[in-house]
This record gives structure tokens, C-alpha cells and sequence, in this order.
């Protein structure tokens, strides 16, 4: 089975993850793509970009338990909808790992990374002084993952382009654990809201989901 966790949260949301152990050809080989995504697919360069957009569609098939291959519409932002479908979702992709939220009701986000230290050279970019702050040598590492993570899936819930990471995107001090809960606020001129994101450890990749 390639779907490597599903996880009913609630009556309305599911979140899952796929490792991908398939080949290119056989992707290619069960799935239906209509003449613009198939023009999409052969833009790609690399054999693992074209992994990633195949692999999401079987994961977002699964987890909304279609029958028939799904069409995936992107808005003026880029933010993803399914065609013909209520469902809100959320996708991401890093390496080895695909991974998916569905919601019926609300917006949603996720975010997989890999662990690595290349994240050390772009902290600055994306926390603010408060939230470097918090980042010690006590899993220090896994913490800041857990920071990026959170604030891509708050940028994918939020859905629009014009989002700061550092000043619009704001993430409450925590201590980390291998699977938790943290907080944090989406925050402009016009808007504010708070909310719960939900992280955890999948094997070195870190996490993160928001509803």
C-alpha cells in the first residue's frame, strides 16, 4: 500500500501522506490526464517534479474516496481546488513524501519538509526576532522545521500572494516534542486571526497542518 498514513481528524477533515516507492511508469501507467494537464506533466524537468504532481492526484483521490481520476484547478494565486468538488485542500511535497489535507467546510494548509541544516542559511528570512528567540540548542534543528512548516501551511490556508512570512505569519513559543500542537495568528492591516496548527515527526521529515 503507498499511502504511507491516513488520519480521519474530524467528520469533515483528513490528512494523509504517500511515500513514494513507484516508479515513473507506472504513475503515468494509472492515471487519466486530459490534454492540459498532460502538457503540464511534460513541462516538468526533473523526474521527481513529475513524481510529485502525479502522486498528489492519487493521494487526493484516496482521501476523498473517488472512484474516478480528480482535475485539479489552480486560482489566480495558485492556490489548488479540486474541479466539480466542495472539498477545500491543501497539498505538499519534499523528496520522498507527498502530503494532503481535505476539509469539506473550511480552508486548510499543509506543509512537508525534510530535515536538513540548509534551513540554518534562510531562518532570518522567515522569523521574527521573538520567534528566533525561541530556537535553542534543544532540537534546534527540528524546532525551526516545525516554524517553516507552520508558516507555509498558514500561507497555503490563506491562499493569496500577498503574505509576509515574517510580519503577517506569527507562531507562539513552544517547547518542542515529537508530535504536538502550537499557536499561531495570521496577521495584517485589514485581517486577524488566530489559530491551532498540529505538527509531528514522520520519521526525518517534519509535519505541519492548520484547519
Amino acid at each position: 500500500m503507498p499511502i504511507f498514513f491516513k488520519k480521519q481528524i474530524n467528520n469533515n477533515i483528513i490528512i494523509g501522506a504517500w511515500k513514494i516507492s513507484e516508479s515513473l511508469e507506472w504513475l503515468v501507467s494509472n492515471i487519466n490526464l486530459d490534454k492540459e494537464d498532460s502538457e503540464t506533466f511534460n513541462s516538468f524537468k526533473t523526474e521527481l517534479r513529475k513524481k510529485h504532481w502525479l502522486t498528489y492526484r492519487f493521494l487526493l483521490k484516496e482521501l476523498i474516496n473517488s472512484k474516478s481520476d480528480i482535475k485539479i484547478l489552480y486560482d489566480e494565486s495558485g492556490k489548488p481546488h479540486l474541479k466539480n468538488s466542495n472539498y477545500n485542500i491543501s497539498v505538499s511535497h519534499s523528496y520522498e513524501y507527498v502530503a494532503a489535507i481535505v476539509s469539506r467546510k473550511a480552508p486548510v494548509g499543509i506543509d512537508i519538509e525534510k530535515i536538513s541544516q540548509r534551513i540554518e542559511r534562510i531562518k532570518n528570512k522567515f522569523l521574527s526576532e521573538t520567534e528566533l528567540k525561541d530556537i535553542n540548542e534543544n532540537f534546534r534543528l527540528k524546532k525551526l522545521y516545525v516554524y517553516w512548516c507552520a508558516k507555509e501551511a498558514l500561507y497555503k490556508l490563506y491562499g493569496k500572494r500577498d503574505l509576509n512570512f515574517i510580519t503577517n505569519t506569527k507562531i507562539a513559543p513552544f517547547n518542542f516534542e515529537q508530535k504536538g500542537q502550537i499557536n499561531g495568528e495570521l496577521a495584517g492591516d485589514s485581517y486577524s486571526k488566530k489559530y491551532k496548527l498540529f505538527y509531528e515527526q514522520v520519521n526525518d521529515y517534519m509535519l505541519v497542518y492548520v484547519y
